[in-house]
């Protein structure tokens, strides 16, 4: 913001990341005028598939709204999290 740029961040795909990145836009001041959204559906990412019980990535009119429910604004699909698999990466030894 003190050197008058717009901040406009990369994030790919439909998950928590665009969702945590368009409340980073909405809480700061040199926010750009952009949020990057995903066009690749299923078969390019099918782990966001229903991972979200509402979608939170309408667009109306070229906008979207932040979600303003409690916390991030969304709730996991119970079903998703029942389906999916944890994992642990580790680097180095």
């Amino acid at each position: 913001a003190a050197a008058g740029m717009p901040c406009t961040p990369h994030s790919a795909n439909l998950s928590l990341v665009t969702l945590c990145t368009m409340h980073l836009l909405g809480a700061i001041a040199n926010a750009g005028k952009y949020l990057e959204l995903s066009i690749e559906g299923s078969e390019y990412y099918p782990w966001q598939d229903g991972l979200f019980s509402v979608d939170p990535y309408v667009v109306k009119d070229g906008c979207v709204t932040i979600p303003s429910a409690p916390g991030w604004g969304v709730e996991i699909n119970p079903a998703w999290l029942r389906g999916a698999a944890y994992r642990c990466s580790r680097h180095g030894g």
